[in-house]
C-alpha cells in the first residue's frame, strides 16, 4: 500500500502586517494554510513558505519565495509550486463585461483566482498580472456577448496584449449565488465562444446616457444632472463619472 502526502502551503512570518496581508489572500481563495515561526521546524508536508525577505534566509526549505514587494504575486507561484506546474499549458481568462467586470482565471481547466475589475479598461491591468504571475504556454481571453458597449470597452482594452480573444455567447452562464459576475465570468471562461476580429466601435446607446444622468444627480445628491454630452464620454471610457460631475458643476458655476 501506497500513501501520498499532500503538501500544504506555509506562511512564516514574525511580521504581523505581512502575515496579516498574505492571510487575507489567502482567504479570498480558500487556501488552506499552517502559520510557523521562521525558526520552527519545517514539517515534510509543507511543499512551499511564503515569508518575507528578510526572513528568508532564516528558512530550511528548497521552495520559499519572499512576499515583500507583490503579495497577490507571491501567492499564484506558491500556488502554482504546490500543484507542480511549472507552466500551465493554457490559461484561460473569462470576463463577464460590465461597468465593473467579473474575472475568471483557469489555469488547464482548473480555477486559479477571480477578481473584479473597476472598469472595462482595468480589466487589462489584471490580466496583465495574471501574465507576469504564472507560466503558460498559451493564454485565450473569453468575454461575455452581453452588454455590448462594455464588452467592446473590454475588448478594445486587451487588444494589444492578447491574441486571441473570443466573445462567448452568455444566455448559459448567468451566475448564480453571492457573486453572480463571478460565477458568469467562470462559465463564460470554461465556453468556447467565437473570434472576436475586426474593429469593435465604442457607441454609447441612449438608454446608457440616461442610467449615467441619473446615477450622476445621485452621487452629486441631486446638485447636478450631468448633460448627455458628458454622459456619452462617461459610459464610452473617456471620463470618470466624479470627473463629469465636477465638469458639470464647473459650467453651472459658469452660467449663473
Amino acid at each position: 500500500m501506497y500513501y501520498f502526502i499532500v503538501k500544504i502551503l506555509a506562511v512564516a512570518t514574525d511580521n504581523f502586517e505581512f502575515y496579516y496581508n498574505v492571510v487575507r489572500e489567502l482567504k479570498q481563495r480558500d487556501i488552506s494554510f499552517v502559520s510557523l515561526s521562521p525558526t520552527d521546524p519545517i514539517a515534510s508536508n509543507i511543499g512551499v513558505v511564503i515569508t518575507t525577505s528578510l526572513e528568508a534566509e532564516a528558512i530550511d526549505h528548497p521552495h520559499v519565495i519572499p512576499g515583500d514587494d507583490d503579495i497577490r504575486m507571491a501567492v499564484r507561484r506558491a500556488l502554482s509550486t504546490l500543484s507542480g506546474k511549472s507552466a500551465y499549458e493554457c490559461l484561460v481568462v473569462g470576463i463577464d463585461p460590465g461597468i465593473r467586470p467579473g474575472v475568471a482565471l483557469l489555469g488547464d481547466g482548473k480555477l486559479l483566482e477571480t477578481d473584479y475589475a473597476s472598469n472595462p479598461e482595468t480589466v487589462r491591468d489584471i490580466v496583465e498580472r495574471y501574465m507576469e504571475g504564472y507560466e503558460f504556454q498559451k493564454m485565450i481571453i473569453r468575454v461575455g456577448h452581453g452588454d455590448k458597449t462594455n464588452r467592446n470597452r473590454t475588448i478594445n482594452a486587451l487588444r494589444s496584449i492578447a491574441t486571441t480573444i473570443e466573445i462567448v455567447n452568455e444566455e448559459s452562464t448567468t451566475g448564480k449565488g453571492g457573486s453572480p459576475d463571478l460565477e458568469a465570468a467562470r462559465r463564460i471562461a470554461l465556453s468556447q465562444g467565437e473570434l472576436a476580429e475586426g474593429d469593435f466601435v465604442v457607441e454609447a446607446t441612449e438608454g446608457e446616457k440616461k442610467e449615467i444622468q441619473r446615477r450622476s444627480r445621485i452621487k452629486s445628491g441631486g446638485d447636478v444632472t450631468i448633460s448627455k454630452e458628458l454622459a456619452k464620454k462617461v459610459v464610452e471610457g473617456e471620463l470618470k463619472l466624479p470627473d463629469a460631475i465636477k465638469k458639470q458643476k464647473e459650467n453651472k458655476e459658469k452660467n449663473q
